[in-house]
């Protein structure tokens, strides 16, 4: 086996992102994995017995990989027809593993892969994190320092935050699912030697007003961005809503139940946390029902939506300008 300057055992059961990328997929899947590098990913997606199709660039690294997957294809991301081999195939999930921000412009390649979805199946993608404290630190120290590898690889081309990922993937008619963020301390990363230059009171007020400073990398589950989806979505956010409503309400019960052994001026305290979390739940009961009503006000507009379309289709003008509308789709051919 040759060396791979991107080569690593990890733990599938632990929490890099390669790990938690494998775990989005179940056993058995059909897995379309883009740029599979020596096949850090595709080695525990095969030993959960998934039938991977992998593409990869460079032909011995993808020599690497071929015993772990069931079909190998060699092809450069940023060519057209990468997909060409491909034709007429589909998959329940595609995995780019730390590999968009390796593309000059990664909008191409995303929206070519719904046609390679099944229905219900999913896109998942790792990305690093250009917010990380120890960047910032970094260009406060007035540099930009590329690196062998991590947040800084010399071969990375392009550098996204949430919104920038988020937006990217809305652009390209994908929906994030779920997202999971790894993160990593600014005093263990690669570039921790500008993160020490800083004195404690800049460190605490970066910690404090930089958004996702400790993310070390974004973690991401999406799916086209359809009716489905979007309700989907919704739900999701409904269930998380509600778990942490539950966690936040265990807690509580779990102080009060320790504060009354505590004397009566730690119940009184405890009354009115109790008295707190009465009107913390009401407010949460409230946008539990804001929520559902926005769901039936998507699922009414979805609705008003195709009689439109509908009513459109079965207009005079629709019928004659359909010749025009042929012609049209012609010439943009």
């Amino acid at each position: 086996m040759i060396k791979h300057r991107y080569a690593h055992e990890i733990d599938p059961n632990g929490g890099s992102a390669a790990a938690v990328l494998a775990r989005m997929v179940e056993p058995g899947q059909r897995v379309l994995e883009l740029g599979t590098g020596p096949g850090t990913v595709t080695r525990i997606l095969h030993a959960k017995g998934c039938k991977v199709t992998g593409v990869e660039m460079d032909p011995e690294t993808l020599a690497t990989c071929a015993p772990f997957c069931e079909r190998t294809v060699q092809a450069n991301l940023e060519d057209p027809q990468w997909a060409a081999p491909l034709a007429g195939e589909s998959f329940d999930a595609i995995i780019c593993a730390d590999v968009l921000e390796h593309l000059r412009d990664p909008r191409p390649l995303l929206n070519q892969l719904h046609g390679f979805l099944k229905p219900g199946g999913s896109v998942l993608m790792s990305l690093p994190n250009a917010s990380h404290l120890t960047v910032v630190a970094s260009l406060l120290g007035g540099r930009f320092p590329y690196q062998k590898n991590g947040l800084l690889d010399h071969t990375h081309l392009k550098f996204y935050g949430r919104e920038d990922l988020d937006a990217l993937l809305r652009e390209c008619g994908l929906l994030w699912q779920h997202w999971h963020t790894v993160q990593v301390d600014p005093a263990q990363a690669e570039l921790k030697a500008y993160w020490h230059l800083l004195d404690q009171e800049t460190q605490a007020f970066l910690k404090a007003k930089c958004a996702d400073g400790d993310v070390y990398q974004h973690v991401v589950r999406a799916q086209p961005a359809t009716e489905t989806s979007h309700l989907q979505k919704l739900a999701n956010e409904r269930a998380e809503l509600i778990q942490s409503h539950n966690a936040e309400i265990l807690a509580l019960n779990h102080q009060l139940a320790a504060q009354n052994m505590a004397s009566q001026a730690e119940r009184s305290a405890a009354l009115a946390q109790q008295q707190a979390l009465m009107a913390h739940e009401k407010n949460t009961q409230a946008t539990l029902a804001w929520t559902e009503s926005q769901l039936q006000n998507h699922k009414q507009s979805i609705q008003e939506l195709h009689a439109e379309i509908a009513t459109l289709k079965q207009s005079t003008s629709w019928r004659i300008t359909a010749p025009l509308r042929k012609l049209l789709r012609k010439i943009s051919d």
